[in-house]
């Protein structure tokens, strides 16, 4: 058995989409049915979802707009100077492109500005809007933040430089003294949708001010949405579809240059941005000043944006090698932390690079399901800094909130949160994580969950119905790629792919579906052909030379059968000479135990264990027969260590017997180190056949053997050959070899099931 990480929750739509409907559209039963499951079975939605219909909304309707586009105006009637105050991440250095060439475009006498992530964190700066005063700046306008900066904008404001602040971050109990504050979640207006990215409320601003924005603005603001994983409905939905257009169809030349040194040349989708736009103008404010990346995204000629998308690339390559580095060290530490029972971990470590320390986070949740915050100690500013990831069941926000009497600084949300704390404080804080999470067990349950969309069957799995799915694009937060649930379909060959066979590739099914389930490899031990599993996933067309092939994308797996697993091969023994304590380990009696996890053939093990590792050959059959009847197992690898096999050499003839007899008894005495191999090549037998019968000759007492001086004992009694223990031993390791070395191993399995089962 392989028990899944995930519970799978199948949703169950609550309507269906009338036969009228899924006629009229033409919609797949696959369609039909995903489309079922995420909500949508009215025409109307349909029609707009298949066809792209366009959803805007009025930008006047934002809050203060008609205020910000007036004091705009007047700045750039003035000549006042005016600052661009961006933030760090791909959302950020997109809202500052939009909004700094917008007032370019009208003439406006424009600076930008990013603060640095560690110098000065993230929003508004007071030393950053002090310096802004001093260069006579008449007018801040923040993008992608400014909502909670309160004090730094009275401050400001108080010295004569108005702000206005564009957002659309979560906005708190009260709202900074801003000049205007244009934001679509704003209480006192009533804007349509409320979950524009930043990118997406500067693209508004930009509307107002301009009679046709440039249409490369939309593929930015395409960037930033997916890049901050808002809601892909409503108003984001069109601007995405849009931005993807003209990123396909007139791509900037920073959009083309980040492409070109990432090398990709392939059609421009939501994935696209997701894992390789997005990944490299957040890197380089992970690591130092996002100003590079901005400038790349202002650059006008494709000389320029080479070049910076050169120096973008070697910071994403850095970030690579820090976060590979830093989640080595992190997922050692959570390790350890797990197997004392943590529930919630708290990882802390000096020089641990704070820029990447989100990545790594989300990866050790990705690994444990268990909330999770890493610190970087930093000793001499005396303070650990770092970032927190969540579970679905735990709020961030909420937990860290009841703790605050021990941190310095935090903000955040329900998934994810930034910290700043005491050194000192950091025992007590995992301490008081840990009860938390405790009492929070008691009436919650945090077993990690996986949504499933669709139950489908390897026959639903074809080029056209992929096809068909991806009609549905573009997927994203709240409108997520679909996720398939496979039941009972056959692994018929499993390995490991990637560097050190860290991921896992499957061939399964009638049908040879390939399937692919990334930093799983590992499970290539667990995995035997014609083992049937289930699966859940995601569904790709792979291409290959020309050739398109069905791909599943495994998220989670599991096999309810008892899986025996053939591991007689010597390559294959290294994964179990570890001491796992999860796992029993059967040897031979003549082998030593090395744990309490150890048990010899036929000992009665009382102990439940998942996972089974019959380690060396039994004596016998009746001996793997005894254990087979002690255990409940969902696991059995077959290893069976042995020295050396017999089943070749079979069991000497009778004829052979007597021949030997006869020799020895011809002579007074027979010295095996001088007559030894004479008397194999006499038999025409090899030395370690000989050494048998003689130790059949002497359990019989037919021979003495004085220091290797063989003679024949005169007072022996006539005795059977087979009545030997000795001749029995052999027979019965023959069978033992024949058994479970050198059968088929289909039929090995059914014989162990069966003496499972008559258990």
């Amino acid at each position: 058995m392989i028990k899944s990480k995930y519970t799978w929750d199948v949703n169950a739509p609550e309507t269906e989409i009338t036969e009228e409907v899924s006629s009229d559209l033409k919609l797949t039963p696959i369609v039909k049915k995903i489309l079922e499951s995420k909500g949508l079975t009215d025409k109307p939605s349909i029609e707009a979802l298949l066809k792209g219909t366009q959803v805007t909304h009025d930008p006047l309707l934002m809050s203060d707009m008609t205020k910000a586009v007036e004091r705009i105006n007047l700045a750039i009637d003035q000549n006042q100077k005016i600052l661009v105050y961006g933030d760090y991440d791909a959302d950020g250095v997109t809202s500052t492109t939009i909004l700094v060439n917008t007032l370019k475009e009208l003439g406006a006498h424009v600076g930008w500005y990013i603060p640095n992530r560690f110098s000065e964190g993230y929003g508004p700066n007071e030393m950053a809007f002090k310096n802004a005063y001093e260069e006579e700046i008449s007018l801040i306008i923040t993008v992608d933040n400014g909502i909670q900066g309160h004090e730094e904008i009275q401050m400001v404001q108080d010295l004569g430089v108005d702000v206005i602040v564009t957002d659309h971050h979560e906005i708190g109990r009260t709202m900074p003294n801003a000049y205007a504050i244009v934001h679509p979640m704003h209480p006192e207006f009533d804007y349509p949708f409320k979950y524009l990215c930043g990118a997406g409320v500067a693209y508004k601003l930009a509307q107002n001010l301009l009679d046709e924005p440039p249409a490369y603005f939309l593929g930015l603001v395409a960037i930033g949405t997916i890049a901050d994983l808002v809601s892909l409905t409503d108003e984001n939905r069109t601007l995405v579809q849009q931005g993807l257009e003209v990123l396909n169809d007139h791509c900037p030349p920073s959009i083309r240059a980040i492409l070109k040194q990432a090398g990709y040349s392939d059609e421009i989708n939501e994935e696209t941005i997701g894992f390789i736009i997005g990944p490299r103008l957040n890197a380089v404010g992970r690591l130092e000043d996002a100003a590079l990346a901005a400038e790349l995204l202002m650059a006008e000629t494709d000389e320029e944006a080479d070049f910076l998308a050169e120096q973008v690339e070697f910071f994403n390559q850095e970030r690579k090698d820090i976060v590979a580095q830093i989640s080595e060290e992190a997922l050692q530490v959570a390790e350890a932390q797990v197997q004392q029972g943590a529930k919630f971990l708290l990882l802390a470590e000096p020089n641990w690079h704070e820029g990447v320390l989100g990545i790594v986070a989300s990866k050790v949740v990705e690994t444990y399901s268990l909330p999770t915050l890493i610190l970087n100690v930093d000793e001499a500013q005396g303070h650990a800094k770092g970032s927190a990831r969540s579970i679905a069941q735990v709020s961030m926000f909420e937990v860290l909130n009841a703790h605050g009497d021990l941190i310095s600084k935090f903000g955040g949300h329900h998934m994810a949160a930034g910290v700043t704390m005491p050194i000192e404080h950091i025992e007590t804080l995992r301490q008081g994580l840990n009860d938390w999470m405790t009492q929070l067990a008691e009436t919650t349950s945090l077993e990690p969950r996986k949504k499933v969309d669709v139950k489908i069957s390897e026959a639903d799995i074809t080029i056209k119905n992929i096809q068909d799915i991806q009609r549905l694009r573009p997927f994203g937060t709240d409108f997520s790629s679909p996720c398939f649930e496979l039941q009972d379909v056959n692994v018929n060959q499993a390995k490991g792919i990637g560097q050190e066979q860290k991921h896992l590739k499957l061939v399964m099914g009638e049908s040879q579906l390939q399937a692919i389930f990334w930093q799983n490899g590992h499970l290539v031990k667990e995995l035997g052909e014609q083992q049937p599993i289930n699966c859940i996933g995601t569904l790709q067309i792979n291409e290959w030379n020309g050739f398109q092939s069905p791909q599943f994308m495994i998220q989670d797996l599991s096999s309810n059968n008892l899986q025996i697993l053939d591991y007689r091969s010597k390559s294959k023994v290294s994964g179990f000479e570890q001491n796992s304590t999860d796992v029993a380990y059967l040897i031979h009696k003549k082998s030593e135990k090395l744990g309490e996890n150890y048990y010899f053939y036929g000992d009665e093990i009382q102990q439940n264990y998942d996972k089974y590792v019959f380690r060396d050959l039994p004596a016998s059959i009746q001996e793997i027969r005894d254990t087979l009847k002690t255990v409940e197992v969902s696991q059995i690898y077959l290893v069976l260590n042995h020295e050396r096999s017999i089943y070749f050499e079979g069991m000497p003839k009778m004829e052979t017997f007597k021949q030997c007899f006869k020799a020895l008894a011809t002579k007074k005495e027979t010295n095996l180190a001088k007559d030894g191999m004479q008397l194999c090549q006499y038999l025409n037998i090899q030395s370690s056949m000989l050494k048998f019968i003689l130790k059949v000759f002497l359990d019989l007492e037919f021979i003495k053997d004085e220091n290797g001086i063989i003679k024949i004992n005169s007072d022996s009694t006539k005795k059977a050959i087979e009545s030997s223990k000795y001749y029995q031993g052999r027979l019965e390791r023959i069978e033992v070899e024949k058994m479970l070395l050198y059968e088929d191993f289909t039929n090995l399995k059914q014989w162990i099931k069966s003496e499972l089962v008559d258990k």
